[in-house]
């Protein structure tokens, strides 16, 4: 047990400083002004189902937008039954911005695959932005995306964090997507990007068209935003990451434990149908971590001198967890050090309920029933 416990955490290590490796070299960018002629006009791409509780803090933060010539909002309505619809205008009708709320036409089993191509069906711009309807972003978003955008990149991957909240469920989520993000950005800084996500995702429209969108992996229920990252990296596409605090967007998490567990099976489903290889490794090495200790804790009832190798291997990977996330975060936790350690103490048990769970063909996301 002692040499199998070294070489996991040894594995661990190793991408843990892989990934910081990744991010120093990462620069962040400069906030230059950019003349208002080389201004790229975008089109921003809000697909929502029954959001109406979470769509607030996002109609308030994209009135920050500073010119309202230059970017057009496409909400693109998934057969909600609630007010979400209303709470866009209300917000939105009297402004400056241009917007428009359309219906997505259902004809894949990936309705939110639908609600995109459809909406870029619609955009007026040649610049496409993806958002949740559950984030928010900063006043200093656009000038960091606009000096991004000079370079003409096919694909932008961007930064998210959780909105900071207390319960041990918000906690764990924190820590998680801190981890995840962090790997994601030394993923990209060594030029292997492996992590995307369609909460804040930007690509040219011309690129999603000459790899023909998600055609091909429109009979998958999620995964928009790695299918898109594994076609630009089969394609060779050029792809920036935005490295900058400004740059970074709130979302707001899983407000259940059932609504937690949902979407984590629905991510590991994602992940086996992906196959994007740089990723799929992250993965298993993250999981082994994980669940190693949940191992030796099984193991103390056969052999009680795994107690020492337990505490020194939970020490090691806190250690560990605690260096990749405050690591120059672009958005850095608060009590980092406590959540750190109240999540891997909780987060393998719910990693074993996602696993064993995930087994089974069908998942439910947003009162729909997926089965494989």
């Amino acid at each position: 047990m002692i040499t199998i416990s070294v070489i996991i955490f040894l594995i661990y290590a190793e991408l843990i400083v892989w990934a910081i490796r990744g991010i120093q070299k990462l620069t962040a960018a400069s906030a230059s002004s950019i003349p208002s002629e080389a201004t790229k006009k975008i089109s921003i791409v809000i697909p929502f189902r029954n959001e109406e509780h979470r769509l607030s803090p996002l109609l308030e933060s994209l009135k920050l937008l500073p010119d309202p010539a230059s970017v057009e909002f496409i909400f693109m309505d998934d057969a909600s039954e609630d007010r979400s619809s209303a709470l866009i205008h209300t917000a939105l009708e009297n402004s400056e911005f241009d917007y428009r709320i359309s219906k997505v036409i259902r004809k894949h089993k990936a309705a939110k695959k639908d609600a995109i191509t459809q909406a870029i069906g619609l955009a007026k711009y040649p610049w496409i932005a993806t958002f949740d309807a559950d984030i928010s972003i900063q006043a200093g978003w656009w000038a960091q995306l606009q000096n991004a955008l000079q370079n003409n990149p096919d694909l932008i991957l961007g930064p998210i964090t959780l909105k900071p909240q207390d319960g041990l469920l918000h906690w764990v989520q924190e820590v998680e997507t801190a981890g995840i993000s962090q790997l994601g950005r030394g993923a990209a800084g060594l030029g292997r990007p492996s992590v995307a996500n369609g909460a804040h995702l930007i690509y040219n429209k011309a690129w999603f068209e000459s790899v023909n969108g998600f055609e091909g992996n429109l009979h998958i229920a999620s995964g928009d935003d790695m299918f898109l990252l594994k076609k630009a990296v089969a394609n060779e596409a050029e792809i920036h990451y935005l490295n900058d605090t400004a740059a970074v967007v709130e979302v707001q998490g899983a407000k259940t434990w059932p609504e937690y567990f949902w979407q984590r099976i629905r991510w590991v489903k994602k992940s086996k149908e992906v196959a994007l290889q740089g990723s799929n490794r992250m993965g298993i090495a993250v999981t082994l971590a994980n669940l190693w200790p949940i191992v030796l804790l099984f193991g103390l009832k056969f052999d009680s001198s795994l107690k020492t190798i337990l505490l020194f291997y939970l020490f090691l990977k806190i250690t560990l967890d605690f260096i990749l996330i405050s690591y120059r975060s672009l958005a850095p936790l608060h009590q980092t050090a406590k959540k750190t350690f109240v999540a891997n103490l909780l987060y393998p048990w719910t990693l074993v309920v996602i696993l064993v769970r995930s087994l089974n063909h069908s998942y439910l996301w947003k009162g729909r029933e997926y089965k494989k």
